[in-house]
């Protein structure tokens, strides 16, 4: 079955890049740590704090990523949850820094918490603790979209995690705009009161889960763009298509929501793009990620087709 939106070819170079004999040549080779430079902050949380904070001068705000090792046993899993702890307390350390124009978030990758392989008992554990050190230190924190076969599973946590709690939780969840369920996912949440992230991209997907065409893909994304402008609390969207961006100002201006969406981007993609957003007054966010394993952020740019040409320009020396 072909992977939406996937080029064959494409997807056999990459994964033949990140296998480990190709792996462990390309992670010192000078263009790569290029382009380790433009899309990942730093190896340290320290250093990608700093970067978050210098976004602001230019009006964006930004959410850091700890970039941890794949949770494969009980000690990873408890590295990884040391690590998203560990950015939210840097992330309410920097709320004190003159520099700070607004909090800091924290992005993290719900598998760094134990979705897929630990039960799931296990990862509500762990995501009650984070959100409620996020909580107690004003920090939003927003989860990256869960592969296809845990995201019932992932939304379950959040939904009881929301009903239990007697207030708004400082947690967001992101939706594949893509996958047939999507729509359905973005009215339920936006029902429960649920902020919730829409990413109209994404790594590699099966024509049994998500649209293969682009053009049923965009119609999607427009969907659940629609359903969460008409009820979600404060829509976040995570695309650089200008066409779809174009969208979104349109639908929001209809809405009378113009200022009420948050624009979401990596680090490094379109800096240029990002900047004039701000000072036109839209609420513009960056994705900061940090970490030593930047391998396979990398990668998973690079299975995004728009991400994958500046990655490529970068590499040949235009970055």
């Amino acid at each position: 079955m072909t992977p939406v939106g996937f080029d064959p070819a494409r997807g056999a170079v990459l994964d033949v890049l990140t296998t480990a004999p190709v792996r462990r040549r390309l992670e010192r080779s000078a263009p790569l740590v290029a382009a380790r430079n433009r899309f990942v902050a730093s190896p340290e949380v320290d250093q990608a704090v700093e970067v978050a904070l210098g976004l602001g001068t230019t009006g964006r705000r930004a959410s850091i990523q700890p970039l941890s090792r794949p949770v494969v046993d009980e000690a990873t899993r408890r590295e990884s949850l040391a690590g998203a702890l560990e950015a939210v307390a840097a992330a309410t350390a920097a709320k004190g820094d003159p520099r700070a124009t607004s909090p800091l978030g924290v992005v993290l990758v719900p598998a760094a918490l134990g979705l897929g392989s630990h039960p799931t008992s296990t990862v509500r554990s762990a995501l009650e603790e984070v959100v409620g050190r996020a909580a107690d230190g004003g920090v939003g924190v927003t989860l990256r979209t869960a592969a296809t076969e845990h995201e019932d599973d992932l939304h379950g946590c959040v939904e009881a995690m929301w009903a239990a709690s007697s207030q708004p939780l400082p947690l967001r969840v992101s939706v594949l705009a893509r996958r047939h369920r999507g729509e359905h996912d973005c009215a339920r949440l936006s029902d429960l009161g649920i902020p919730v992230r829409l990413v109209r991209g994404g790594p590699r997907e099966s024509a049994r889960t998500a649209w293969s065409d682009r053009h049923e893909a965009d119609l999607a994304y427009v969907r659940c763009l629609s359903t969460l402008i008409a009820a979600g609390p404060r829509p976040m969207v995570a695309t650089h298509d200008p066409a779809l961006l174009e969208v979104t100002d349109a639908l929001a201006e209809h809405r009378g929501r113009a200022h009420d969406i948050e624009y979401q981007m990596y680090l490094g993609a379109q800096p240029e793009r990002q900047v004039l957003a701000a000072d036109a007054g839209q609420t513009v966010r960056v994705l900061v990620p940090y970490g030593r394993e930047w391998y396979d952020y990398l990668a998973d740019l690079a299975e995004r087709p728009a991400t994958l040409r500046r990655l490529v320009g970068v590499l040949g020396g235009q970055g």
